[in-house]
């Protein structure tokens, strides 16, 4: 089965970087301000996977992408998840959010039952601080 991530991975959404490690992708559902995935260069489903440099590069390309993220959606927590349920290629989602939103608002969230404006201006910015 072909790989989303492998063949066409600006189709999940706006790429802000690519490193040696991973791509960096603005996910295209807006489900949050800066809802973003990490992605990794090799194809292989678990972070267990991945050698130990590999792996390191990969989570500190995902801190870097979270600090950012916090700093300019002005959010105080970031919900990391992994899961590949759809795309068995490992990703990481980003998902920067306030500490006052409970369980239910989190979850309405990851399940894209949510949705804010499109913003071109926090697209750039983003791009720019990663490039």
């Amino acid at each position: 089965m072909p790989c989303v991530f492998c063949e066409q991975p600006w189709t999940t959404g706006e790429i802000l970087v690519e490193t040696r490690a991973g791509t960096v992708i603005l996910h295209n559902d807006w489900a949050v301000r800066g809802h973003t995935m990490i992605v990794s260069k090799r194809h292989v489903e678990n972070l267990s996977d991945l050698g130990d440099s590999e792996a390191a590069e990969l989570l500190q390309l995902a801190r870097s992408v979270e600090d950012l993220l916090l700093e300019q959606t002005g959010a105080d927590r970031a919900i990391l998840m992994k899961l590949g349920i759809q795309t068995p290629h490992l990703h990481l989602h980003i998902y920067p959010v306030s500490s006052s939103l409970d369980r239910t608002a989190v979850m309405r969230i990851i399940d894209a039952k949510t949705q804010v404006p499109v913003d071109d201006q926090f697209v750039r910015i983003l791009r720019d601080r990663l490039g």
